[in-house]
C-alpha cells in the first residue's frame, strides 16, 4: 500500500526540490521551514509549507500537530550546533509518536565515519559513535513508534552548489592527493523517491557518487568551468580520508544512479 502524505521538515536546498518531486508522483505533500520569509515563499510557489523551528528544548510553530499529520515524516534539517542537537530531537521525538507518522526517513550524513584511508560501508559499525548525527540515527532507528531509514548524503551538489566555488575563500585545496565523496541532488532525490515508492525501512544507506576522483583532478576543472581562478594545491604526503561505499543502496533498490561519474558529471555541465 502506497503511503499517500509525506511531510518534509526542512524544505531548503534539497527538501524544496525533493517537495516538487514527490509531489508529481502524486503525494499529498506538506514541507516546513523555520522562517516565516521561507514559508511565504513556499506558499507563493505552491507548496504546503508550514512554519515549524526546531529550537534547543522546544519546536516552535502553531501548526507542527497538522503538520505532522502524514504517513512519512522525512527530517532533512542541519541542527544549530551539535551540542544542541539532543535537545532538539528530545523536544521532536514525542510529537512524532503523538502523531500519524509511521514511517520516518532521516537524511543524515558520511560524516559519521572516520577517515580509515579505505573504502567504508554501512555493515561495517565503524561509525564515530560520539557524533551527533549518528546519536540521532540511534535515536530514531531504536524508536518503536514508527520505522526509520537512515539516508548518509555525501557532500552534496547540484544547482547552486557548484564544486568550483568550494575553495574560493581559501584558495587552497587541502589534501589535494585525497579522492573525494560527492553526491548530486537529482541523485539524492531519486534515492529517497526510490524508499518510499518501494517501501524500504529499518536500513541504513549510504549516498554517494559511483567514482572517487582526487581532490587535484577534479575541483580545478570544476573553478575553470565556473571561471574562477584555480585553487592552489597543498599536495602534503599525510593525508586522511575515506571512499564511500554505495552498493548497498543500488542493490536494494535495483537503482542506477543518473550521475555516477563526478568527472563526467563536470564535463556535462550538468547543475540543475
Amino acid at each position: 500500500m502506497q503511503h499517500k502524505t509525506i511531510s518534509i521538515l526542512g524544505g531548503g536546498w534539497l527538501g524544496g526540490p525533493l517537495a516538487e518531486a514527490l509531489a508529481e508522483s502524486g503525494y499529498t505533500i506538506k514541507v516546513s521551514t523555520a522562517s516565516e520569509e521561507n514559508c511565504k515563499r513556499l506558499t507563493q510557489m505552491g507548496q504546503n509549507a508550514f512554519q515549524v523551528n526546531i529550537q534547543s528544548g522546544s519546536v516552535e510553530g502553531g501548526a507542527v500537530a497538522t503538520f505532522l499529520e502524514a504517513d512519512i515524516l522525512i527530517i532533512n534539517i542541519t541542527p544549530n550546533r551539535a551540542e544542541l542537537d539532543q535537545e532538539q530531537f528530545a523536544s521532536l521525538l514525542p510529537l512524532i509518536e503523538a502523531s500519524t507518522i509511521q514511517k520516518v526517513l532521516f537524511v543524515s550524513s558520511t560524516s559519521v565515519y572516520p577517515n580509515v584511508n579505505r573504502r567504508v560501508s554501512e555493515e561495517e559499525g565503524i561509525e564515530v559513535k560520539s557524533h551527533h548525527l549518528y546519536r540521532n540515527e540511534q535515536f530514531l532507528s531504536d524508536n518503536t513508534h514508527f520505522e526509520t531509514t537512515v539516508v548518509r548524503m555525501a557532500g552534496l551538489v547540484g544547482g547552486e552548489r557548484h564544486p568550483g566555488r568550494f575553495f574560493r575563500r581559501t584558495g587552497i585545496i587541502k589534501q589535494a592527493n585525497a579522492p573525494i565523496n560527492l553526491i548530486h541532488r537529482v541523485d539524492c532525490i531519486k534515492i529517497i523517491k526510490q524508499i518510499i515508492e518501494q517501501n524500504v525501512w529499518g536500513e541504513t544507506f549510504n549516498a554517494c557518487s559511483d567514482t572517487h576522483p582526487l581532490k587535484k583532478d577534479f575541483y580545478p576543472v570544476a573553478a575553470k568551468m565556473f571561471g574562477l581562478e584555480v585553487p592552489q594545491l597543498d599536495l602534503g604526503t599525510d593525508i586522511s580520508f575515506k571512499i564511500i561505499d554505495n552498493q548497498k543502496v543500488k542493490r536494494a533498490l535495483q537503482l542506477q544512479l543518473e550521475y555516477p561519474d563526478l568527472l563526467e558529471l563536470l564535463k556535462e555541465g550538468n547543475w540543475v
